[in-house]
């Protein structure tokens, strides 16, 4: 099993996944409250901004004030216990398909590949860790499109590469 999955083929950008670090990133959900695709790119992107124009405005009014460099004692523990995800849409945009690429391969540690349209690819989900762990067994990620892991389907498992190609 490898700690690390490549992105290559037909991108501008290959790239190397490190699952380990996405318990820090801002994107991961718990998997224990996904109820699926609730809201597209562009409504969560207008969120954010939202957002960051909310507090730019507070900050103006009251001035700023640090954030708080220690999380609560809960929430530290929840990190802890969960099973988080993020979306693989991402890391396909910031590996920028080229214009002839059209599907994603999912190479697999024991030779099988998958092939997807990169449309169906975009909507998946990575599952990279369990009870508040990073996957080991058949890992470094589970990958589940949104109706599979809501039928409680069993995920994709033992991924070593996604490769963007062209399928004509």
């Amino acid at each position: 099993m490898s700690d690390v999955i490549v992105f290559k083929g037909a991108v501008s950008f290959p790239i190397t996944l490190d699952p380990s670090v996405w318990i820090f990133d801002e994107r991961k959900f718990d998997l224990g409250s996904y109820q699926g695709e609730t809201e597209d790119e562009t409504s969560y992107q207008l969120k954010y901004l939202e957002g960051t124009g909310a507090q730019w405005d507070k900050e103006l009014r009251e001035g700023a004030v640090p954030p708080s460099e220690r999380k609560s004692l809960i929430q530290e523990r929840k990190a802890l216990q969960g099973d988080y995800a993020i979306k693989l849409a991402p890391f396909i945009e910031n590996a920028r398909p080229l214009p002839e690429a059209t599907h994603l391969r999912i190479h697999r540690e024991n030779g099988e590949s998958l092939l997807l349209p990169l449309s169906e690819a975009k909507r998946a989900i990575l599952q990279f860790s369990k009870e508040g762990k990073p996957i080991r067994t058949d890992g470094p990620v589970y990958f589940y499109l949104p109706e599979a892991f809501l039928a409680q389907e069993p995920p994709i498992t033992g991924i070593t590469a996604f490769e963007i190609v062209s399928e004509n």
